[in-house]
């Protein structure tokens, strides 16, 4: 639907006087309005409407309608892309009953391993050149653990992952789980500490990338393409890893009987994730261009429940808010910076959807509209250590 230039120009100046308020700087430049110019430093960004028609998903308070303006050249953005998405954060994507009702549908009518593959393809099946040039040296695809925003990314995956051997005792041939295991990340971390770690997937991509890592290295460890609903396990383990894979697997009471078949008596589990407090169900433009399956935000509470009734102890629950708004504020500044490249190979529009994604989650993490925390539990009460005694 067409909206009046009047309404046009009444919902740009609403927007405008919001951002004011949240202290937001940048510029926002439309057909027949003169820029309006926000904050102390006006100039850090500009957003360029190039039509009088790519203002109406403002007039709707459609967030949706305006990424896909952006992502299909109606709007543009100048200068500091995490200052021009506030106008995106403004016009919050809250997903309604609709939403969760698609959701609820589609798991119960499609088989729900086609449907985990079928999302997961679309997003992880891009070839490795695609995520590369903007991740860590460890190839994380989950947030770090940062002692300040100054840390260099590379450093704040290796203390999380060090963080989750120390907490699970970890030692060199022992057995650990690694659900999701990415392009590797944890599998050449521990594995290089001489730690066996077996991971599953079901990207065929990141499959292949895996294989070819432990033999390359000689990494005491395994890979397999498989669901962990059809998972057999070899061997019993040690300990588990789930770095940012409950997003992807919210039955988490599976998870929980799987783990509790399949751990060693006493085992433990390390997992981080993002979450909400009240509304899971992610919005509809990460929804059709990012993750099109069973992908939710963490439901803290029912996760807390779910494992506490398969026999686990929880031993520690740390927010790590910050520490995945400063993850994503990395990949998203490694991204520009490779933008060029990565347009020419991939398509402007797949750019320019992982732009927003991350511009968009640093500012929601940032404005505590997310949250993110990890979590270690365990089979049994936590040892008292020689310090606690």
């Amino acid at each position: 639907m067409r909206s009046s230039p009047r309404a046009r120009k009444a919902a740009l100046g609403a927007v405008a006087a919001r951002l004011a308020e949240a202290s937001a700087n940048l510029t926002l430049v439309a057909p027949g309005i003169d820029p309006l110019r926000i904050g102390a430093r006006p100039d850090a960004a500009r957003v360029v409407f190039k039509t009088e028609e790519a203002l109406d998903p403002l007039v709707r308070r459609d967030h949706l309608a305006l990424a896909e303006a952006h992502l299909e050249g109606s709007i543009d953005i100048e200068g500091d892309l995490l200052e021009a998405l506030t106008v995106v954060g403004d016009i919050l994507p809250v997903p309604g009953p609709l939403d969760r009702l698609r959701l609820w549908l589609r798991l119960v009518t499609r088989s729900r391993v086609r449907y985990e593959r079928e999302s997961v393809a679309f997003h992880y099946d891009r070839p490795p050149a695609f995520f590369l040039p903007w991740l860590d040296r460890w190839r994380c695809y989950s947030h770090g653990i940062y002692g300040s925003p100054d840390d260099e990314i590379g450093d704040a995956m290796a203390r999380k992952m060090q963080r989750a051997i120390d907490a699970l005792g970890l030692q060199p041939g022992m057995d650990v789980f690694d659900m999701g295991g990415g392009w590797g990340c944890f599998t050449e971390y521990a594995g290089l500490q001489g730690i066996r770690v077996h991971s599953i997937t079901i990207s065929q991509e990141q499959h292949r990338f895996v294989e070819k890592l432990i033999r390359e290295k000689e990494l005491p460890c395994t890979s397999e393409l498989v669901n962990l609903r059809a998972y057999k396990p070899r061997t019993r383990f040690q300990g588990a890893v789930f770095m940012g894979t409950f997003e992807h697997n919210p039955d988490y009471q599976s998870a929980a009987r799987f783990l509790a078949r399949h751990l060693e008596p006493g085992g433990r589990i390390w997992t981080d994730f993002c979450a909400q407090r009240s509304n899971f169900t992610i919005g509809r433009f990460m929804k059709r261009y990012l993750w099109p399956g069973p992908v939710t935000y963490v439901n803290p509470y029912r996760w807390v429940r779910d494992f506490v009734r398969e026999g686990f102890n929880i031993y520690e629950m740390e927010d790590d808010t910050l520490s995945y708004a400063f993850t994503v504020q990395d990949w998203h500044r490694a991204l520009v910076a490779n933008r060029k490249a990565l347009a020419e190979q991939f398509g402007e529009p797949a750019v320019r959807a992982f732009l927003v994604f991350l511009g968009g989650s640093y500012h929601f993490l940032m404005q505590n509209r997310t949250q993110a925390y990890h979590v270690v539990a365990g089979l049994g009460p936590r040892p008292v250590t020689d310090a606690e005694r």
